[in-house]
């Protein structure tokens, strides 16, 4: 045996500053600018750092941009100006398609219940629960895939994703 301790690989604080990974000093020296980095080993002027966009950050904001989608209602706008400029990933024109498709069938639902409910005295009362039922059922339908997407798993729903795919999806992406 050696009187000599072994050093956790894991453990990099030990290591001196110039043998740290890119990744490592990319993260330091992102904290560095932003002040709140304890170690000034790591200069601002790193040239690893230049023209670096760091992927970790842009997958947080896409991701997180996806949310704005699936805000009942107002996410219909953002939602429908992706699909009609035809840019971003495939997860947000997915996640576009099932919002715009979302929006657009508790619309309808909606427009026709309500107008249903002034047009006739005798299902008045009954349409107007059918549509406050609708119109909850899309709050919470939209709260859900919020929590599936905050989860980072699929946005799918078995009727309304391949209706999405088959008729927004083919006239706007």
């Amino acid at each position: 045996m050696s009187d000599k301790p072994t050093e956790n690989p894991q453990h990099r604080s030990s290591r001196p500053p110039h043998s740290l990974d890119p990744h490592d000093r990319r993260v330091r020296a992102r904290y560095g600018i932003w002040g709140l980095a304890s170690d000034s080993s790591v200069s601002e002027s790193d040239p690893t750092l230049e023209g670096e966009a760091p992927d970790l950050e842009n997958k947080d904001l896409e991701h997180l941009g996806l949310f704005f989608y699936l805000i009942p209602v107002v996410g219909f706008f953002p939602a429908l100006w992706t699909l009609y400029r035809q840019k971003g990933s495939r997860t947000q024109k997915t996640a576009s398609r099932l919002a715009v498709t979302l929006a657009l069938g508790w619309l309808i639902g909606y427009v026709l219940l309500e107008t249903g409910a002034r047009s006739t005295e005798l299902f008045a009362v009954p349409l107007l629960l059918l549509s406050s039922l609708l119109t909850s059922s899309y709050f919470v339908v939209n709260i859900w895939l919020m929590i599936r997407l905050w989860q980072r798993r699929p946005l799918r729903l078995p009727w309304v994703t391949r209706i999405a795919d088959r008729a927004i999806g083919k006239h706007l992406s």
